[in-house]
């Protein structure tokens, strides 16, 4: 039976094994906030006296959403919302000191909050409580984490942090009634939702955004099969894992700090170009109650889309006098939002149902549009009928989000596409500071499909680059939504049972339909792809990547080609419907002389396993960057040059940090080991030092290879030529040699939480190597995470070995892992578009436990990373 884990309440040190909870001098027991008597349960709630809600609304006081970059970061919100458990995690990540006002209160006084209150009564309790909290933040104003309590806002505590918050980001922590009911088991569950009701606006009223953090849930695992045993008995130490990527994710679109907190994805190659730089893109629809329902399968939602469009529609937000309701809603609002980010890495888009607003005043749907820049997605709509006043503090309060101005959504001007309106609406948003411009009208015949083209000319006669969404609406306007070049709408495809899966019908179209008429149009072309090497008639990357491109209604095919020289490769890669290769061992390094140019990635691990054409290149005869290559994909003609890439390093890289637990965040002390020198190991250390560790270890057979290997990072490191290492890590990065397998673990370093082994699992006579982590290298007090590169055999000595070890806090990953993640990153390269995740993880072992039955042992047992290669 699963359960939830809503979080308990610790320290930073006890989170890290510092010290026991039960040491805790700060006590978070205090007495619920609300009144001691209510009329009516069901009724709006009050707080109890003391707690002073502004008279101004929380959308008409003012809010500030820039900061120093060293401006401390405070979350605050009600017991049991995990705020405790966020700051450490933030603290840690971004390497700043964690301040608990209770905590500080504590070590002021000699008591806790609730005992100095017992003791001297309210009076002297909130002039000293007043005292310690104004000092507190003044004293920690740069490099912090602040974790407060809903009680440091009693008497006046609000207007203090309201005041804070004008310089500094202030975020609301918030989650659903079970999830606080469940951990703090006091208050009943209708008392709990009171004190959401009635919390809301007070806390509004002096942060400047919300995070709403979902409560774990903990699966049984009697269910698993053998081969996932390892992984789910490993859960308990990633219990926060997913929170800690969701919130540095939501921190990271408030603060920024992109380069010392990279994102869980920012290596992919898509990651680096926004979804609005590039063309035919698609956002799926949802509505909020279908994602809080869970009616919708959201790993089907994201096929072949670049976004997701989240619909906040008038039923949900109707103007109500009933302020519970209200704030209802505006909790499964940010629980949909927060439910859809834990599960994609694509950009999420907020957005009023534009075709409700006649339900809703001017007011009500600018506090809306005001709530949706406090949840911080990455875009965010609004209406430009709204007046300019309204508009305007709404576009001052974006911060990173980017903003699309919506604009005549009603009835076609007199001239329809032609009008000169349309120009002017969007020359009138672009100057309010929109970053993009949405003009739909209805189609009234087919023929006004053509005319969405006319207006994008003249946009793009004024703007080098148009920002400019336009598309006909209605049955007969789906032709104009597949030439539409920007975050085009569709809908889900139908269901199993064929029925229709929108609100909309026929009127929307899906993002397969949409690739359809592209291919179809000839917009886009066939191409042909292939994985070359000297063996890979055994590769699972066909079958993964093919039902890839026909999930996302692309005529692509991907074959394998297996040959013992590289001649027909350069034969291949000239043909003109070539559309990319995958280069498998032993040709990583053998093919970069055939190539013309190389990712900084591949030269500086110094292989490829990726490479694409190249059709036009720059007027200078110069390469394309990378929005430039991006331009040439899914079209075919004569090949002008070959660019190469490495995705090896991506997919362990994501695997690291898929599995290290936040008690193993990286820290300058951190270390790692890598198994082996060849290929696979110079993949496995640069994703080390692009994660920030310090000190990596090298061992293998032969030690001059390890040596050899270590010296060709060191002198990159020495001459600050990896981009992906921070110039500031440099000075104190080295890669080191182990002398043989017994050698002690130096005295010096910690035991490795991080180790990725790239040793063959067999000879190269084919005999098993029975290869085991030595004991004394496994003894890092908070385990950590073990990456076995090799899937075939799947059963190995280390994998039972590692196994053993999942009590103590190892998370144990295999090529299973790896294999799927680099693909992604290979399918964003040939294709442009974002992988369909799910899909090609289950493809993977789909066909492996075909192939197990088909061929039995001998296919099973093949290494994909054999000796000497």
């Amino acid at each position: 039976m699963a359960t939830v884990h809503a979080g308990v309440k610790r320290s930073y040190r006890q989170m890290h094994g510092f010290e026991r909870a039960s040491q805790s001098p700060a006590s978070s027991r205090e007495v619920s906030p609300l009144r001691r008597i209510s009329r009516d349960a069901s009724g709006p709630p009050g707080l109890r006296s003391g707690f002073d809600t502004p008279s101004k609304d929380w959308t008409e006081l003012p809010r500030k959403v820039t900061f120093a970059c060293d401006a401390s970061i405070v979350v605050v919100g009600v017991r049991g919302v995990g705020k405790s458990s966020l700051g450490v995690l933030a603290a840690t990540a971004y390497g700043r000191r964690l301040v608990e006002s209770e905590r500080v209160f504590y070590e002021a006084t000699g008591t806790s909050t609730q005992g100095y209150r017992k003791l001297h009564g309210a009076g002297d309790y909130h002039k000293k409580h007043s005292h310690i909290f104004k000092r507190a933040l003044e004293a920690h104003s740069q490099n912090c984490v602040i974790v407060c309590s809903f009680s440091d806002l009693e008497n006046h505590g609000s207007q203090v942090l309201r005041d804070y918050a004008q310089t500094h980001p202030v975020i609301h922590v918030t989650r659903d009634a079970e999830g606080i009911q469940s951990h703090i088991q006091v208050w009943s569950l209708e008392r709990t939702r009171q004190l959401l009701r009635a919390s809301g606006p007070l806390l509004r009223s002096c942060t400047n955004f919300e995070f709403f953090n979902l409560s774990e849930r903990l699966a049984d695992t009697s269910g698993y099969e053998m081969q996932d045993l390892a992984k789910s008995s490993s859960g308990l130490f990633l219990t926060l894992k997913r929170a800690e990527r969701d919130f540095l994710k939501v921190l990271r679109n408030i603060v920024g700090d992109h380069e010392r907190v990279p994102s869980h994805h920012s290596a992919y190659p898509l990651s680096q170009v926004p979804v609005h730089d590039r063309a035919y893109t698609l956002s799926a629809l949802a509505d909020v109650d279908d994602i809080v329902r869970g009616s919708i399968d959201l790993d089907e939602l994201q096929i072949g889309v670049d976004a997701i469009e989240l619909k906040l529609r008038a039923c949900e937000v109707a103007d109500l006098p009933d302020a519970a309701v209200l704030e209802d809603d505006l909790l499964k609002a940010a629980k949909a939002l927060a439910t859809i980010r834990r599960t994609t890495i694509l950009p999420i888009v907020l957005t009023v149902a534009m075709h409700d607003t006649s339900t809703m005043s001017p007011q009500s749907r600018a506090k809306l549009a005001s709530y949706c820049f406090r949840l911080a997605p990455e875009y965010c709509t609004i209406d430009t009928s709204l007046e300019h006043a309204q508009l305007a503090s709404l576009i001052a309060g974006k911060g990173r989000t980017k903003v699309i101005g919506v604009a005549l959504t009603g009835q076609a001007p007199t001239d329809g596409w032609s009008d000169d309106e349309c120009v002017r609406e969007y020359e009138r948003a672009r100057r309010l500071g929109c970053d993009l411009v949405k003009i739909t009208m209805p189609a009234k015949c087919l023929e006004d499909n053509f005319g969405a083209q006319i207006l994008r000319h003249k946009v793009e006669t004024v703007e080098t680059r148009s920002r400019l969404i336009a598309y006909n609406t209605g049955k007969q306007g789906r032709p104009s939504m597949c030439l539409n070049r920007i975050l085009t709408p569709v809908k889900r495809p139908p269901n199993k049972a064929g029925t229709e899966t929108s609100k909309n019908g026929d009127a929307m179209v899906t993002a397969k339909e949409v690739f359809t008429s592209l291919f179809a149009s000839f917009v886009y072309e066939r191409m042909h792809f292939f994985i070359y090497g000297a063996n890979v008639s055994y590769s699972l990357s066909p079958a993964m990547h093919n039902a890839a491109y026909n999930a996302c209604g692309m005529p692509h095919t991907y074959g394998t080609h297996s040959s013992s020289t590289l001649d027909d490769f350069k034969r291949l890669a000239r043909e003109h419907h070539f559309g990319g290769a995958a280069v498998v061992q032993p040709y990583k390094t053998g093919v970069m002389p055939l190539l013309d140019g190389l990712s900084s990635h591949a030269r500086a691990i110094g292989s490829v396993n990726t490479i694409i054409p190249v059709r036009e290149l720059n007027p200078d005869g110069t390469l394309p960057n990378d929005l430039g290559l991006l331009s040439q994909l899914n079209r075919s003609g004569p090949v002008k040059a070959l660019y190469g890439h490495n995705t090896d390093w991506i997919g362990i890289r994501a695997c690291l940090r898929r599995g290290l637990s936040p008690a193993n965040t990286v820290r300058p002390q951190t270390s790692a080991l890598v198994f082996g020198a060849g290929g696979q190991a110079r993949s496995a250390v640069y994703s080390l030092l692009s994660l920030g560790v310090r000190n990596v270890f090298l061992c293998n057979r032969t030690l001059d290879n390890a040596r050899t290997l270590a010296n060709h990072y060191n002198e990159l490191i020495s001459a600050n030529t990896i981009s992906e290492l921070d110039p500031a890590n440099a000075a104190y990065t080295q890669v080191r040699v182990l002398e043989c397998f017994k050698s002690a673990w130096p005295k010096d370093f910690r035991q490795p939480s991080m180790i990725v082994s790239s040793i063959p699992t067999q000879t190269a006579d084919g005999m098993p190597t029975n290869f085991t982590i030595p004991e004394d290298w496994l003894r890092c007090p908070t385990g950590g995470v073990m990456i076995e590169l090799a899937y075939r055999p799947m059963m190995t000595p280390i994998v039972q070995q590692m196994r053993a070890q999942a009590h103590k806090g190892w998370v144990f990953m295999d090529g299973f892992d790896i294999l799927p993640e680099q693909a992604f990153a290979q399918f964003e390269l040939f294709t442009g578009r974002r992988a369909p995740r799910k899909l090609m993880r289950d493809e993977v072992i789909k066909r492996y436990r075909e192939e197990q039955s088909e061929q039995g042992l001998s296919a099973q047992s093949r290494d994909p990373n054999p000796p000497g290669l």
